[in-house]
């Protein structure tokens, strides 16, 4: 339901439901911000294309991607032949099947649902000192069979301090770390009708800037307009 993809604080659906769904290998491209998913439903397809189908609001190969998660009612996941059956041979690797919030009868209800987030690397990679750097870098000229190099000739200023500890080295890791990088999510909801017509219209902005690459850090924003409604043309109400 909505509420369990909101309470995972993301910017993406199917990040929302990456822990949610077993039997579902999901797992992000890459670590960029506003990288897709590949999704495996029933393990890899051997045969071309092993991406599900997905049917948003009953049309078959929409973009999840496209959609906040804040917009989403539910989430189906159908994983057996059987129940994928009606959609054909493109459901060969299950279907996911999306339903976007929808209109009710009664006075217009707006509903906004937003959170402010940072992000941080737990265990930052260890990287060697300068001091490290030139043993390492030695040992590996001499496996290979070439002479070591005289740092102390090479560099005799740079090395004294090396080797007295008064300079270290620049913790490229460190220097490109992006702490605290801002992760956010804004969702407005409006939804209402009558008995012959119910809408649901939502507006979302997601931003992400990534962990690192500082001070030129990726950067993704994302702004998202949906609109959903259902109308009575015509009503026979069995009346001559």
């Amino acid at each position: 339901g909505t509420d369990d993809l909101l309470r995972q604080n993301s910017t993406e659906a199917l990040d929302a439901i990456q822990s949610q769904a077993a039997g579902v290998n999901i797992v992000q491209n890459s670590g960029m911000p506003g990288e897709g998913f590949k999704v495996n439903i029933r393990g890899l397809g051997t045969i071309g294309n092993s991406e599900p189908l997905y049917v948003i609001d009953g049309v078959a190969g929409g973009n999840i991607n496209n959609l906040n998660p804040a917009d989403i009612q539910s989430i189906d996941i159908l994983k057996d032949a059987a129940s994928a059956a009606i959609y054909g041979s493109r459901a060969a690797n299950g279907v996911i099947l999306v339903t976007t919030r929808q209109g009710q009868r009664g006075a217009m209800r707006v509903s906004y649902d937003g959170y402010y987030g940072v992000q941080q690397i737990e265990n930052l990679a260890q990287t060697l000192d300068a001091k490290q750097f030139m043993e390492i870098y030695n040992e590996e000229r001499v496996v290979s069979g070439r002479a070591p190099i005289d740092f102390a000739a090479a560099i005799p200023a740079l090395y004294q301090r090396i080797q007295s500890g008064a300079w270290n080295g620049t913790n490229w890791m460190e220097e490109a770390y992006n702490k605290n990088a801002p992760i956010q999510n804004h969702a407005i909801n409006l939804a209402g009708g009558s008995d012959q017509s119910t809408f649901s219209m939502g507006f979302s902005y997601s931003s992400q800037e990534g962990v690192f690459g500082k001070p030129v850090e990726p950067h993704y924003d994302r702004y998202t307009a949906r609109i959903n409604s259902d109308h009575v043309i015509y009503e026979n109400n069995g009346l001559d």
